[in-house]
C-alpha cells in the first residue's frame, strides 16, 4: 500500500502538471512569504539599501554571471597570489596530507583541497573582507536575492591533484542543499584551465530553482557524494553546449546561485587551483545556523559586532534568526518543503 502511494506521488511529481503548478502557482506564493515573512528584516534592509542608487553587476535575470577584466577583482587576486607562492602551497599540502584522516571527517571525499583562509595574515584577511563588503558585490547579491544578504561562507581553497583519483564528491554535478536562494562569488586566484579544475555550471537559469531535481543520483552514496550525479548520467540530460565554466586568467570570477544551479568543479589533473569563495545567503539557510558568533565574525574574529558601526555590515556579518523562527526550526522545516515538493526529472 505505502509502496503504491509512493509510486503514485513520484509519478505526479514528474508530471508537467506538477511542473506548471510549482512554476505558476506555488513558487510565486512561496516567494512572497520567503521575502516578506521569513526574511522580513532583510527585506527592510534591502529597501533601505536601494533607497540610494548603487552600482552592481547585472545578472540579466539569470542566477549566474561570469566577470572578466574587472580591476578590483584582479587586484585582490594578485595580492593573494603574491602571498600564496609555490613554496607556501607545497608546505600546506604536505601538512594537510599528513593530518588527513577521512575516518573522522563527515565528507569522505575531502582529500583534495585545503582551506587556507585561516592561515593568512590579518592584513590579507582584511583585504578579503573589504572585497566581500564592497558595495558593488553587496548590491549584486541584494538585487538577486531581493533581500539584504548575510555572509554564509568565506573560504580560500587550494585544490591539488591526488594520484590515481577521479572526479568525486563536489567534483560531481550537484546543488548545494542548504536553502532557497544564495549568490556565491567564486574568484580565481591563479590561472585556471582544464589541468587544474574549472568550475562548471549550467548556463541557463532553471525557473523552478531549488524545486527542480534530477533523479539519477548516486545510489547508496557515502557522505560527500549524496545527491550527486556522475558526469556520464548528467550528460544524458544536458549537452556540452548548455554548460559554461570559470577559467582563464587570475581575477576572473563568477557569481552563481549554488542552491539553484547544478555545478561541479575542482578536479585537478596536473596543477593546483586556488579559489576564493564568498557566499551571500539569508538567515533561513541551514548553512549559516552555526556560523553566527556574538563575539566576532565567525570567519574572522578580529571583526567585532560592537565595533561595526555600519548597520548594513552589522546585519551582513552578525544577523541571526529571531527567537521564534529558531524555536520552530524554520530552516529545517523549509528544507523539508523543498525536498518533498520538488519536481523530479
Amino acid at each position: 500500500m505505502i509502496k503504491n502511494i509512493k509510486l503514485i506521488l513520484s509519478k505526479i511529481k514528474s508530471s508537467k502538471t506538477w511542473y506548471y503548478f510549482l512554476l505558476y502557482i506555488f513558487i510565486p506564493i512561496y516567494n512572497f512569504f520567503w521575502e516578506f515573512l521569513f526574511n522580513f528584516h532583510g527585506k527592510l534592509y534591502y529597501y533601505l539599501w536601494r533607497s540610494k542608487k548603487k552600482e552592481s553587476f547585472d545578472l540579466k535575470n539569470n542566477d549566474k554571471m561570469i566577470v572578466e577584466n574587472d580591476p578590483t577583482f584582479k587586484k585582490i587576486a594578485n595580492d593573494l597570489r603574491s602571498y600564496i607562492d609555490d613554496d607556501f602551497q607545497k608546505k600546506e599540502i604536505i601538512k594537510f596530507n599528513k593530518n588527513l584522516n577521512l575516518n573522522i571527517k563527515v565528507n569522505k571525499f575531502e582529500d583534495y583541497r585545503a582551506d587556507i583562509f585561516p592561515l593568512l595574515p590579518s592584513k590579507l584577511k582584511h583585504k578579503i573582507m573589504d572585497f566581500a563588503l564592497m558595495e558593488k558585490n553587496l548590491s549584486t547579491a541584494a538585487n538577486y536575492l531581493k533581500v539584504f544578504p548575510v555572509i554564509g561562507k568565506i573560504y580560500l581553497f587550494i585544490n591539488f591533484p591526488v594520484e590515481k583519483k577521479k572526479e568525486r564528491g563536489a567534483m560531481l554535478w550537484h546543488k548545494d542543499d542548504f536553502g532557497y536562494k544564495s549568490l556565491d562569488l567564486f574568484l580565481a586566484i591563479n590561472d585556471i584551465d582544464e589541468e587544474n579544475g574549472p568550475l562548471y555550471f549550467l548556463k541557463k537559469k532553471e525557473p523552478l530553482g531549488v524545486f527542480y531535481k534530477l533523479t539519477n543520483v548516486i545510489v547508496n552514496a557515502l557522505p560527500g557524494e549524496r545527491n550527486k550525479i556522475n558526469i556520464k548520467n548528467f550528460s544524458k540530460h544536458f549537452s556540452a553546449e548548455s554548460i559554461d565554466a570559470l577559467q582563464g586568467p587570475a581575477g576572473n570570477a563568477v557569481f552563481v546561485d549554488s542552491f539553484t544551479t547544478y555545478h561541479r568543479g575542482g578536479y585537478c589533473v596536473s596543477k593546483n587551483r586556488i579559489m576564493l569563495r564568498i557566499c551571500y545567503q539569508t538567515p533561513d539557510s541551514i548553512d549559516v545556523q552555526n556560523k553566527i558568533n556574538e563575539n566576532g565574525f565567525y570567519f574572522f574574529q578580529d571583526l567585532k559586532k560592537e565595533n561595526t558601526k555600519d548597520i548594513f555590515h552589522k546585519y551582513l556579518l552578525f544577523k541571526k534568526l529571531n527567537f521564534f523562527w529558531k524555536f520552530i526550526k524554520l530552516p529545517w522545516f523549509l528544507m523539508k518543503i523543498y525536498r518533498v515538493l520538488h519536481f523530479k526529472m
